[in-house]
Parts: structure tokens; sequence; C-alpha cells
């Protein structure tokens, strides 16, 4: 694993609960290294409420990433929440030219229903989808994405498929529990959840056991994408640092699963942290 792992994470800032940067910053910092963070929007919402989203004015998120680009030694490039439209062309504007790889977490809507982009972010946002190695997203922005519902594992390929001639070279689909084919969608949901990969040719899907009584555990995607980050880094191939990240989060969820409620988040980061040495073949079955 790499010696340094310096990311910059560009996303929204929650009060109160471990999500967006504050998740980043946090899984960053479990894996041995340390984030710099970019705040695009402060989102007022979570455990189900939605007070505002109060967008970081476009220039202040510019000069944010010019003061890190000129003063720091960034490593690589998580993009999460992109704020307003106007902030959209000049913050690729400095991602193309930061060093390492770079994970765009499509982000368009929260778990707490709060609206995170209007349509004309969405339009901009598309034509940077090339500046990323691999563009993630979660299956209710999917949906808004590809233009479709997403019922089944059939109607992902689709999806991702639609993504991918959007501009995404490479496309993770974060499906969670979904029924395998769209004549089946009537029927309880699979025991585990989903993970469908595109690279432009084929496609993997990484699954992992279901876990439940964990719905108020935040932060579990940056659980994901930073142990990913980290390895694509190194040079580890997407599909490969993909199921190493996949068993680490799996790990660290079953952890949490199993700690008392007051302690879950604690015992999820450092899950992480106990991983972060390993070189995991992961869960997933591509």
């Amino acid at each position: 694993m790499p010696t340094s792992f310096a990311p910059i994470v560009i996303g929204g800032l929650y009060p109160g609960i471990n999500r967006g940067l504050k998740a980043d910053l946090l899984a960053a910092q479990a894996l041995g290294g340390s984030a710099f963070p970019v705040c695009t929007s402060h989102v007022v919402a979570g455990r189900g409420t939605v007070t505002d989203v109060l967008n970081v004015p476009a220039d202040t998120v510019s000069a944010q990433l010019e003061h890190l680009r000129t003063t720091e030694s960034p490593t690589a490039v998580k993009i999460g929440i992109l704020g307003s439209a106007s902030t959209v062309d000049l913050l690729f504007q400095h991602v193309r030219e930061l060093p390492g790889p770079v994970v765009f977490d499509v982000t368009l809507s929260g778990p707490s229903g709060e609206d995170i982009l209007e349509q004309q972010g969405l339009d901009a946002l598309v034509d940077h989808f090339d500046a990323a190695d691999l563009v993630t997203i979660r299956r209710a922005d999917a949906e808004l994405l590809a233009g479709m519902k997403i019922p089944s594992l059939d109607d992902a390929q689709v999806a991702v498929q639609r993504i991918a001639q959007q501009g995404a070279g490479r496309v993770l689909l974060r499906c969670g529990q979904i029924a395998t084919h769209h004549f089946d969608t009537e029927s309880s949901p699979p025991d585990y959840s989903v993970d469908l990969y595109y690279d432009g040719d084929d496609f993997a899907l990484f699954e992992a056991p279901f876990l439940s009584g964990i719905d108020a555990l935040t932060g579990r995607s940056s659980g994901l994408l930073l142990p990913l980050l980290r390895r694509l880094q190194d040079g580890t191939p997407p599909e490969e640092a993909l199921q190493a990240a996949k068993g680490i989060v799996t790990e660290a969820l079953r952890a949490a699963q199993e700690a008392a409620p007051s302690v879950r988040t604690s015992t999820f980061y450092d899950a992480l942290q106990e991983e972060r040495q390993a070189t995991p073949s992961g869960n997933g079955q591509p």
C-alpha cells in the first residue's frame, strides 16, 4: 500500500451525523491517511429531517481548491456533493490539474430526502464524467441519471450502459438489495446486497451479505470508496481494488452490526483501521 494517502475530498458538510465530508475524513484517517476537505454545500439534513441546503458560492469552492493545489501535495481526489450548477465547471477545471486517481460519487439526492443538485447541475456534471477514473452512484440517483426505473439487475445493466454512454469510462452502481431479473421483482429481495461494475466492455458483480439493524449507521459509502481510492492510488487495477474495498467495508459493517448501538459508529471506523494494512480478497464475486 502507498506510504502516503492524502486525498482531496470534495462534498457536503452535514450537522450532527457522520455523512459527507465528515465521513470521508474519518475513513481516510482510519486508513492511515489525512484528507483535505473542500466544502461545496452545507446540507442541513439528517435522521429523516431536511431543514435546508445551503450551497457554497462557486468562487469560494474554487478558492479552496486553488489553495490546496498550491500549498499541499494531494495524492488523489474523491468527489461527492457538487453544490450548485455554477460550481461544476470551475471545480472540474481544478480537478483535471490534480494528481492521482479520481473517484466521482455522483450525488443528486440525499438519504433524508434532500435535493442536492438541480437539473441544470445534472446536465453540467455529465460533461465531466471523463475526468473520473471511476464514476459511482447509488440506485436512486442512477434512476434519475439514466432516466429509468431499476427494479432488477437486468435493468441495472441497461442503466450503467446508459451512464457509460454519457461519458463515464467505468461505472459502479451500488444497487443494494435487488431482484435478479425484471420478471422477478414481486418476490422477496435476496439476502445479499449487490454492486454492479461496468468498464465499458464487461460487467462484474460484487455481492456481500445484507446486514440488518444498521440502517442508522451513516458513512457507509465512505467506508467503501476511501479504501477503493487508496488502492487505485497504489496502481491496483479497478476491479481488484473494488473487490478488496468491498471486503473491507463488509467486515467493518459486520463489526458494527455486532456492537452495541451506542458504539456502532466508532466500531465501524475502528474496523477500517484494523484492515488498513491488509490486502483482503474481498467478498465480491466478479
